[in-house]
């Protein structure tokens, strides 16, 4: 499963190289006024509240989108002090649905969802959540997901908390390099 996970992450940041490096060849101009308009409607705030919404709810939306706004606009001027601000609040988001999680697993059908699992398999989770959350965290799988499930099976605060500073955070700078220096690739 880890390999596979990790191949997909890696097919995922090649996919998005190449979409991004062809935006910005074609549309280099489009996309910064788009992205300039965007900014100026919202503002850098707006920007923290959809990740803040997209990290904590299970939404369609990859907050990837975010790091083009900022990579493509006069934001990317000063890009690692937004994108440094972009990823606590991320990490923020997946504390929040560690909590909703958590909350989730008082209720009846959630405890028969998770209620399955055998002793052996929540041992396993227990023993091996960080990784988990690591997967979650560092690869395009949904971090919401993996934080409500983190929550729903008793994984400790603590073990998501490190989990996701470790790896949320330099995984969306990561990111946010690859997206500002694909548009670049045929200019």
């Amino acid at each position: 499963m880890l390999k596979e996970n990790l191949f997909k992450a890696l097919a995922g940041i090649l996919l998005l190289t190449a979409v991004m490096a062809a935006l910005g060849y074609w549309f280099d101009e489009q996309m910064r006024f788009a992205t300039n308009w965007v900014v100026e409607r919202i503002g850098f705030a707006g920007l923290c509240l959809i990740l803040f919404v997209t990290d904590t709810l299970v939404t369609p939306i990859s907050p990837d989108i975010l790091l083009v706004v900022i990579a493509h606009s006069d934001l990317a001027e000063h890009w690692l002090f937004y994108v440094s601000i972009l990823s606590l609040v991320s990490v923020a988001s997946g504390m929040l649905g560690w909590c909703i999680g958590r909350w989730l697993s008082h209720f009846n059908v959630v405890q028969n969802l998770f209620g399955q699992f055998n002793q052996e398999q929540r041992q396993f989770i227990q023993k091996y959540g960080f990784w988990a959350i690591v997967l979650g965290a560092a690869t395009p799988l949904p971090y919401s997901v993996t934080c409500w499930t983190a929550g729903a099976l008793q994984v400790k605060w603590t073990t998501v908390l490190t989990a996701s500073i470790l790896f949320r955070i330099p995984r969306i700078i990561v990111y946010y390099l690859f997206i500002a220096s694909a548009s670049n690739l045929f200019a």
